[in-house]
């Protein structure tokens, strides 16, 4: 990763026992495994972003072409 930042977070008292257990348990520092657990659910959440971006472009394309319906009978009237 690259240069660090000092941030201050406010979470419940059950989740800081948590992250604190886990970072033991993981023989890391609170401070990585937070790294690590943002970075992991940032990624996901910009792929998603990705997703909806492709699917709306996907959306907007459908408004240019004919109905299904259409087609078919176009298909069946031409053979």
């Amino acid at each position: 990763m690259g240069a660090r930042r000092k941030a201050t977070f406010y979470v419940d008292e059950s989740i800081h026992k948590a992250l604190r257990l886990k970072a033991a348990n993981d023989d890391v520092s609170t401070s990585d495994l937070l790294n690590k657990l943002l970075a992991e659910d940032l990624v996901e959440y910009l792929e998603d972003l990705q997703d909806i971006k492709a699917v709306r472009a996907r959306q907007k394309e459908r408004g240019k072409g004919m109905p299904l319906s259409q087609f078919m009978k176009k298909m069946n009237k031409n053979g």
